[in-house]
């Protein structure tokens, strides 16, 4: 046959060349460049990213004629017989079809004799996790004292199945996968070579769907041309190659962010229309919400496997989104698709987890409601100020008619729980100036700032002497972070004066250590604060007036 597939056409034949692994590259050049060339390497790494292609080079620049040299000629009668497989210096053992010990004893017994005609002996064995045990223990003399003119290059798509006594006596290098930008700059520059004509875009696609293999790009465009020609058209290949469009699939995530599961389940159908497996639509969809969630919280340059285009198009979809709302949808979407892998009934399963991606409720951060519920207390108490008026007995709050009705009811809920908790008000001792009572300025706080107010009631003590005002509470606990805000001591202190006509000095100190008697295990500690959190007023009035729920307790700075 006289087709060359455009993987062996345009295989490297330089270090130059090779895509993607540039510090591999400058690594064997420097010590070829100094002769400082090692006697065994391992090259390590995932399939079609150059493995091979770079020991066929090391063999050319050690044996080239005007070697050894980091840029070999790739003319001369040595480097042409490398190229071509036809070296009897360079032995290329496939270790998938000889794994024995007897394999390796041939390899023993060869390599005593000099080279044929070139400078050195190259033994380059291919996928060398196959050999067996004992194949690997034959090895080992040789391949750490082997004679000066002989070089082992052991490639592998699985180190870890190598034994750590072979790995000792090799240098190293580990390949990565080539980024999509790259495999698509080598794919244009080989298409515009053969005379191709294809979008750029299909060229992205391919890039992408060959996941970091520039081998695999390379067959997937071999494809193209046998069934196109040199004429292929975007929506052609994306229909031969059964890749599934983004554009449909950021129109899916367009859906969910807008909470529209009847746009979600057409944008399904047309995919399944164009031959799209429901098992690919749900692994593209959750790869997709993964980006998002990448980009979300580590940014985009953490992400090779899109374009600058597509990560800025993600980033502006979901921009609105909350981390906690794409960490559901990516939970749930993960889920979804190991069921639809199992499931005899793929596409019913996949509109089902459509249907429940595009109806979740928006989460939001536990400190998001705190600081909303904390505005609205403010607010309310502004406009219950500015429109109430007081009773010269008895100082008793009321508060005129207002349209606004948030604060209204937010003021309504505050003292029907209030109440309810009378039984559980802290330890007041009173000796004010005059008839005013602590427990009167208390109601006094609660009607006119009820956060504040229920906050005075979840003390240890509350104390009035003279002119001071003494605050006691258990440290690190709640009320104490929040009555030691300067915004909360700067309205308390307005408060008392409001309320004592007097001058009155405010101070709060905390208790330290755990109570006598008190045995309990960490676990059951941290288990009495999470229900003591579940149960905080303030949380359960920003869960009614919010109608959310409570995903999770995470412990602040100081625990």
């Amino acid at each position: 046959m006289s087709y060359v597939v455009l993987a062996r056409k345009w295989r490297p034949k330089t270090f130059d060349d090779l895509i993607g692994q540039d510090y591999i590259t400058q690594t064997l050049k420097n010590a070829i460049s100094t002769g400082r060339i090692a006697h065994a390497f391992i090259l390590s790494g995932p399939r079609g990213v150059g493995k091979t292609s770079t020991a066929r080079i090391v063999a050319k620049a050690v044996n080239c004629i005007n070697g050894p040299t980091p840029d070999p000629c790739s003319t001369c009668s040595f480097c042409t017989e490398i190229s071509e497989g036809k070296s009897l210096d360079v032995m290329e053992i496939d270790a998938a079809s000889h794994t024995g010990v007897n394999d390796v004893r041939e390899i023993i017994e060869n390599i005593k004799y000099l080279p044929a005609s070139g400078k050195n002996k190259i033994y380059i064995i291919d996928e060398a996790h196959m050999l067996s045990q004992s194949a690997f223990n034959a090895l080992l003399k040789t391949l750490e004292e082997p004679p000066p003119n002989v070089l082992f290059i052991l490639a592998t798509t699985e180190v870890h199945k190598i034994p750590v006594t072979i790995l000792s006596r090799c240098q190293r290098y580990d390949f990565k996968k080539v980024s999509v930008d790259k495999i698509k700059e080598q794919l244009a520059f080989i298409t515009a070579k053969e005379e191709i004509e294809i979008d750029d875009e299909t060229l992205y696609v391919i890039a992408q769907e060959a996941d970091g293999s520039l081998r695999d790009s390379l067959s997937l465009m071999d494809q193209l041309i046998a069934t196109f020609g040199s004429n292929i058209k975007h929506e052609d290949a994306l229909n031969i190659l059964g890749i599934l469009d983004r554009h449909l699939i950021k129109t899916a995530l367009e859906g969910i962010v807008n909470k529209d599961p009847r746009f979600c389940i057409n944008v399904l159908n047309q995919a399944i229309e164009k031959g799209i497996s429901p098992k690919r639509f749900a692994e593209d969809l959750l790869r997709t919400l993964r980006y998002a969630l990448l980009i979300k919280t580590c940014g985009k340059d953490l992400i090779t496997e899109l374009s600058e285009e597509d990560k800025t198009s993600i980033d502006n979809l979901l921009k609105d989104v909350s981390t906690e709302t794409l960490e559901s949808l990516f939970n749930l979407m993960l889920e979804g698709t190991e069921n639809i892998q199992r499931s005899f009934y793929p596409q019913m399963a996949l509109e089902l987890i459509l249907i429940k991606l595009s109806t979740l409720e928006n989460i939001v951060p536990l400190e998001d409601i705190i600081k909303k519920l904390d505005n609205l207390s403010k607010r309310a108490g502004t406009t219950e100020k500015s429109s109430g008026r007081f009773d010269e007995p008895t100082h008793s709050y009321k508060s005129a008619p207002t349209p606004k009705q948030a604060p209204k009811k937010l003021e309504t809920e505050t003292t029907t729980k209030i109440e309810t908790k009378e039984a559980e008000a802290p330890q007041v001792k009173t000796s004010p100036p005059g008839s005013k009572s602590m427990e009167d300025f208390i109601q006094f706080v609660k009607s006119t700032k009820p956060v504040i107010g229920r906050r005075l009631e979840q003390v240890n003590n509350l104390t009035i002497d003279s002119s001071v005002i003494q605050i006691v509470c258990e440290a690190d606990s709640a009320p104490l972070d929040y009555l030691k805000r300067k915004e909360t001591q700067i309205t308390l202190n307005t408060l008392i004066k409001e309320f004592f006509s007097e001058d009155m000095r405010l101070q709060i100190e905390e208790v330290k250590g755990k109570a006598p008697g008190n045995n309990k295990t960490k676990v059951e500690q941290k288990a009495e604060k999470k229900e003591k959190i579940k149960n905080d007023p303030v949380l359960k009035e920003a869960l009614d007036i919010f109608g959310g729920r409570v995903i999770s307790i995470k412990p602040n700075n100081k625990e």
